[in-house]
């Protein structure tokens, strides 16, 4: 049949070569340069189960998770994406545990972008939420520093926060909340988070990052480098 002679002239082995190998070099390389924020990521990956929802938000390890955090489903990873939505996460991890109560919803935040909705911790404790908000805690709006260091000879404009105790403010909501330093504490706190029925909190105080801009930016032209 037709089909059968395009199937057999169609040998596309090559070209799956090459895309396996580009997958592999550019896989290697993200893994050294970007080593920090994979490590809380593989924390997070490990704690939270498989059919659990995850919310990112622009924060330096949300950016990552972007390109490298593994789901086994569909409407299982939560973004903004380039619409760039700074202070989505915690209201919208808090919307998606109560719409899917049935399984574990994790969000992941910067200090900056949690104190947009952070008043919603109560919220959540009223209800009984069970979902687990995650706070890298910086003391800064991360991303616009990394980029005042980078291109402007650290010329810091607004940027430097003063966070609160994120901890002592859940706990004032009600909320269970921990802080943790080490991605094996973040594992073992959020285990436990995830089987809590009711609402949790966890900060990670954090400093700079490696920036992860390259494997996200689009280049000017499509085609260049």
């Amino acid at each position: 049949s037709a089909s059968d002679d395009r199937s057999a002239g169609d040998d596309r082995s090559a070209w799956r070569a090459r895309i396996a190998d580009v997958k592999h070099q550019v896989s290697t390389e993200i893994a050294q340069k970007l080593a920090p924020q994979l490590d809380w990521l593989a924390a997070i990956r490990s704690a939270l189960p498989a059919d659990g929802l995850f919310v990112d938000e622009l924060t330096q390890i949300g950016y990552v998770s972007r390109f490298t955090f593994p789901v086994s489903g569909p409407r299982q990873f939560l973004s903004t994406g380039y619409q760039g939505t700074l202070g989505w996460g915690v209201a919208t991890a808090i919307g998606a545990a109560h719409a899917r109560p049935d399984v574990p919803v994790v969000s992941i935040s910067g200090d900056g972008g949690a104190m947009f909705a952070i008043a919603e911790l109560a919220t959540a404790a009223h209800h009984k939420i069970p979902v687990t908000i995650i706070v890298m805690n910086d003391n800064a709006f991360g991303n616009v520093r990394g980029i005042q260091r980078d291109n402007f000879d650290g010329r810091f404009i607004a940027s430097d926060l003063t966070s609160p105790d994120f901890v002592a403010l859940a706990q004032a909501c009600g909320v269970s909340a921990v802080r943790v330093d080490s991605p094996d504490e973040l594992q073992a706190a959020l285990s436990k988070a995830v089987a809590h029925n009711g609402p949790n909190l966890i900060e990670v105080p954090v400093g700079d990052f490696p920036s992860p801009w390259e494997y996200i930016r689009m280049p000017k032209q499509r085609g260049t480098a």
